[in-house]
């Protein structure tokens, strides 16, 4: 599962920026996929417990309100799960 972990993680994030300015919910769908093994990384942790396997569901919810053309709440969640890589890789490299 390490070997999938960051790249994963970075490809998700990936998608979901392309996902959002091409409008393409199946993007979303797809980064949902590869967001998994993070989630369960963190379901595993004390600290977020079951909020782990709530992180992923944003991006269903991001393809669904992008479906519907309600594109700017599809950015903000996204835009959860961007600042929370983004503080579990800054939290790594900076032990």
């Amino acid at each position: 599962m390490g070997i999938f972990f960051w790249p994963f993680m970075i490809a998700a994030i990936v998608l979901s920026v392309i996902a959002i300015a091409s409008k393409k919910a199946s993007l979303l769908v797809i980064a949902f996929i590869l967001f998994i093994p993070f989630s369960l990384y963190l379901a595993a942790t004390p600290l977020f417990e079951w909020w782990g396997m709530i992180f992923p569901m944003f991006y269903l919810a991001a393809a669904y309100f992008l479906r519907k053309n309600i594109r700017w709440l599809a950015i903000v969640l996204v835009s959860i799960n961007i600042i929370l890589v983004g503080w579990i890789g800054f939290t790594v490299l900076f032990q």
